[in-house]
């Protein structure tokens, strides 16, 4: 081969290659990034519903249909709470000053209202004694009747004494045997428990004033001669010589005099009586 053709071939290789080298510096096209297409996905549609609330599962049988309203306690023969009342007096009893017209048109029947030394203070005797002439005028009690009239003395020797007494003395005078203070009539003398007098009887419901004039009149009624009665009619008024003391319920009076007769048979038989402090309740004041 002649020089001038080698020649030629080195040219022509290096123009090649320079060519070659120029291609790889040239700036190269960025392709466009291929875009994926990715599933459309849908949001999921989620239904919220409202909480309810279930009651835990229970052991205890359903209540009834009707609704049972629960039985009041019955009133009962104890003494209900109230203001201390001293326990002794001194065995003797002071005439409280003051007489009355005579009230009611019958026969008449004289009364002193006298007061225990000791048993209460002196600041109560008027009040006693005012409570029972109040109920011994009063037009519902044994006046009404038109056969019985009634006068206060406080000298004169009375028909009747009406002493306002210890707890103590009420109880060894009117007996203990059923353990509950009462008041007692005995041989021309009305003993009145001050206990009660004071704090009154749970079948009363609170109405002391009532209460007081029940106690005197049922005690004078013993001293007229009536004995004791039960409830003759469920819902009506109480005899005023009913033991209300203890109960306005004839059940009730039937067991708590049981063992202790109290010179009636009471029924069993279900009535129950609302309080009453009148002999003539009927009457119109």
């Amino acid at each position: 081969m002649s020089v001038g053709r080698i020649v030629l071939y080195v040219l022509a290789a290096a123009l090649a290659g320079v060519t070659v080298g120029m291609l790889k510096v040239l700036p190269q096209k960025e392709m466009p990034p291929q875009e994926l297409a990715l599933p459309q996905v849908p949001a999921a549609s989620i239904s919220v519903r409202a909480a309810t609330t279930t009651p835990p599962p229970t052991t205890s049988a359903p209540p009834p249909a009707a609704v049972v309203k629960e039985a009041a306690k019955r009133p009962g023969p104890e003494l209900p709470p109230g203001v201390p009342v001293r326990e002794m007096g001194e065995g003797w009893w002071r005439t409280i000053a003051g007489t009355t017209e005579q009230v009611g048109t019958g026969k008449v029947h004289t009364y002193s209202v006298e007061v225990e030394q000791g048993a209460v203070l002196p600041v109560a005797h008027q009040a006693f004694a005012a409570t029972v002439d109040a109920a011994l005028a009063d037009p519902r009690g044994w006046t009404a009747s038109g056969d019985v009239a009634f006068r206060r003395v406080d000298v004169a020797e009375p028909d009747v004494r009406i002493r306002l007494t210890a707890t103590q003395t009420a109880r060894a005078t009117c007996g203990f045997e059923l353990p509950y203070d009462t008041s007692c009539y005995h041989e021309g003398v009305v003993y009145v428990s001050a206990p009660r007098w004071f704090r009154g009887a749970q079948s009363f419901a609170g109405d002391l004033e009532g209460y007081r004039r029940y106690v005197v009149n049922h005690e004078v009624g013993h001293f007229l001669g009536h004995g004791h009665e039960f409830c003759p009619a469920d819902g009506a008024p109480a005899p005023v010589m009913m033991q209300q003391t203890f109960s306005v319920s004839n059940d009730a009076l039937a067991e708590i005099t049981a063992r202790t007769p109290q010179g009636l048979s009471v029924p069993r038989d279900g009535r129950t009586c609302t309080p009453n402090p009148w002999p003539h309740q009927e009457v119109t004041r």
